[in-house]
């Protein structure tokens, strides 16, 4: 399949004259450089920097609020279904947007897609979505989930855009990405023919669950990028510990209470006993935080990381089968497993083993630039070669 890596627009360098640059030279360039691609491939770019395939959980997350409050599969279903899913485009489109200086470290194959469509294109396209989940509202609910929208909408920009910048605080930043699945969860919840807020305690206690639950999935996450967050001086849930290793263990204990916190629920008369059914997949989820905390490099941490979506996805919709077996819910799982495969099948996904892998380049001898933090501040290591204490931006 062709891919845009091999056809650069006029005037934009390519991919591997821009692995040659030094990670600040890098941001540098997609700062500088304005959007030369046509239309259709901006938004072929767009999509990819979207990563469709981790959308996934928010839409099953929407089709299990939605199903709890008794919804079935109707117009607003799929409509519902839809606006979750340009939801997560538009944040993930935010963060390329906003994480330059640590993607041109971890995932410089991303920063050429945003070169290449252009800095400030990238950030109105999240803003065009915006304005559209604003006025599907109407439709799907009325005004009545209005305040609800806006709500998860200054969520989702202030997780990476200042003044709040909440992913940059190691636990904040945790809970602010279980927006992706509790956000949808809440839409779904109270979007349903019984909402507006009509919530039995059973609804309350898979909304708890989605949060410890993707608590953890942040802290599995973060840890492909750790050596790359690290020498960006960066405070995450992974830097805050002196290794990777000391990372993934710390993220392995709060899987396990993740993937264990439903039977708690259950134990509380709060869910079904079935949903003890999904419990199974707990042996496979502490199997990849073992193949994580060996993976002694980003390329073999993010390998780790595309099959634990495989996995998260197969849980959750476990959950959502489980707990409101019916046509919403297998609806639901088909429509996931169509964006998940689909966007695998075409490639539409901006952490590929190509993007983390580019800067092994045999030309990469350019010298390093040191970079500078947000206030100007150096954050290149110092002489002694040790990595720069994280830090706040």
């Amino acid at each position: 399949m062709t891919t845009s890596a091999e056809h650069p627009a006029p005037g934009t360098p390519g991919p591997q004259e821009f692995a040659a640059l030094s990670p600040a030279q890098r941001e540098e360039a997609v700062r500088r450089t304005p959007g030369s691609t046509g239309w259709p491939e901006t938004a072929r770019i767009a999509f990819m920097l979207g990563r469709p395939r981790t959308c996934v959980p928010g839409n099953l997350a929407f089709a299990l609020g939605w199903t709890a409050a008794g919804g079935t599969v109707s117009p607003a279903f799929f409509l519902g279904m839809f606006m979750t899913l340009i939801y997560g485009l538009m944040a993930n489109l935010y963060n390329a947007y906003t994480d330059l200086a640590e993607d041109s470290r971890n995932l410089p194959g991303r920063v050429w897609l945003v070169l290449r469509i252009g800095h400030r294109r990238t950030v109105w396209i999240g803003h065009a979505i915006t304005g559209l989940l604003i006025a599907l509202t109407l439709p799907y609910s009325g005004v009545s989930l209005l305040p609800l929208m806006l709500l998860l909408l200054a969520g989702a920009h202030q997780y990476s855009f200042p003044p709040l910048r909440l992913k940059d605080g190691p636990v904040v930043g945790l809970f602010a990405f279980s927006l992706a699945v509790f956000g949808p969860f809440l839409l779904g919840a109270a979007g349903a023919p019984d909402g507006p807020w009509d919530l039995d305690g059973g609804t309350w206690a898979l909304f708890g669950f989605l949060v410890v639950w993707f608590v953890a999935k942040g802290m599995v996450k973060n840890l492909p990028d750790f050596d790359g967050d690290r020498a960006a001086g960066l405070r995450t849930s992974a830097t805050v510990f002196p290794s990777r290793r000391a990372a993934a263990r710390a993220a392995t204990v709060m899987t396990l209470i993740g993937y264990l916190s439903p039977a708690v629920f259950v134990a509380l008369g709060l869910l079904p006993p079935r949903t003890l059914w999904a419990l199974v997949w707990t042996v496979a989820a502490l199997v990849q935080c073992r193949a994580m905390s060996r993976a002694s490099t980003s390329t073999e941490a993010n390998a780790v990381l595309k099959v634990d979506m495989l996995l998260s996805t197969a849980f959750l919709a476990s959950v959502l089968l489980l707990h409101a077996p019916g046509w919403a819910s297998v609806t639901g799982v088909a429509l996931g497993a169509a964006l998940l495969f689909g966007s695998d099948l075409l490639a539409l996904d901006s952490r590929r083993r190509s993007d983390v892998t580019a800067t092994a380049s045999p030309g990469n001898t350019r010298p390093e630039v040191p970079p500078t933090g947000a206030r100007g501040h150096s954050t290149a290591p110092p002489p002694d070669g040790r990595p720069p204490r994280p830090r706040r931006r």
